[in-house]
């Protein structure tokens, strides 16, 4: 077990989450409210006092979504590594690489999903307070009063509410983020434009291009097949009153009464939000972790 994915996971997610948020915020708005993103971002905008209403609850998210990416990266370095000795020869772990990305990706995917639906829940319900109920407990909606007020009504079950939504979003789309990312940056590192690059680049292993490309691509890919689960997720979290029994009804009751558009709400928001974000993360990530394999090296 090596701690350094876990480390430069926990980089890549904070950075992520600094580009990021504003974007997640209109599209978390878009889904609970089935606005469009002009409306969304008036919503917001006139009901939080401005700008600011776009940062609504960042803190939360920046502390989290940096232990959830700590998991996710870390759990999948040390799979990889693991998939990777039992191979039998160089060649059959060669053949093997993106086959095992994939299967160590979707493997951290499934692990990180039980720690981060209570996390998004939390976060959802924080985003789209104005738009439900701005007071809980009598003051203004924190972190720390969600979490109470979910625990109080449905028990500590509440905070896994939209759980099976969220694993169709996070498990096999995480092995494909990976797995797209390493394939995008062998393709690009054989471009006679990296080569070039490569050549004139001292000093760091990270191409700063080809990681925010192969990043910005990862997460477009990743994230196009799952958007009706992600907003099937966001409906579930934001409302507190039970009306949907499961990832099912929610669907189908969504889907007469909005028609298909109600089950892509957000997707373009989700879409332009994963280039930057993705990119970020993977720059963080990339440029951490070789700090920490720079530092490790030292002390030897």
């Amino acid at each position: 077990m090596k701690l350094d994915d876990f480390g430069a996971g926990c980089v890549g997610g904070a950075c992520g989450v600094l580009i990021g948020h504003p974007l997640d915020t209109i599209k978390t708005w878009q889904q609970a409210s089935n606005s469009s993103v002009p409306k969304a971002i008036r919503q917001i905008y006139n009901r939080n006092n401005g700008l600011n209403g776009f940062y609504r609850g960042m803190l939360f998210p920046f502390v989290t979504t940096g232990a959830i990416n700590s998991i996710l990266f870390g759990i999948y370095g040390n799979h990889l590594r693991q998939l990777r000795r039992v191979c039998h020869s160089d060649y059959q772990r060669e053949q093997l690489e993106y086959q095992n990305m994939f299967i160590a990706g979707s493997i951290a995917g499934f692990v990180q999903s039980f720690i981060a639906c209570p996390i998004e829940l939390v976060k959802v319900r924080l985003q789209t307070h104005c738009y439900y109920n701005e007071y809980i407990f009598g003051q203004r909606r924190t972190p720390w009063g969600v979490f109470k007020k979910v625990i109080k009504v449905d028990g500590v079950s509440g905070l896994y509410r939209g759980l099976l939504p969220m694993m169709c979003r996070d498990v096999f789309p995480y092995g494909i983020y990976m797995m797209v990312y390493r394939q995008t940056v062998d393709f690009l590192e054989t471009t006679p434009l990296v080569r070039k690059r490569r050549r004139s680049n001292e000093g760091s292993n990270v191409d700063f291009l080809v990681t925010t490309l192969a990043g910005a691509w990862a997460g477009i890919l990743s994230w196009v097949c799952v958007i009706p689960f992600d907003v099937v997720k966001t409906i579930m979290q934001a409302e507190s009153n039970k009306q949907y029994r499961n990832i099912r009804h929610c669907l189908v009751k969504n889907f007469k009464l909005y028609g298909w558009r109600r089950l892509f709400r957000g997707s373009w928001m989700l879409v332009v939000r994963a280039m930057p974000v993705n990119a970020a993360t993977f720059l963080g990530y990339e440029y951490a972790l070789e700090w920490f394999h720079k530092l490790n090296d030292s002390y030897i």
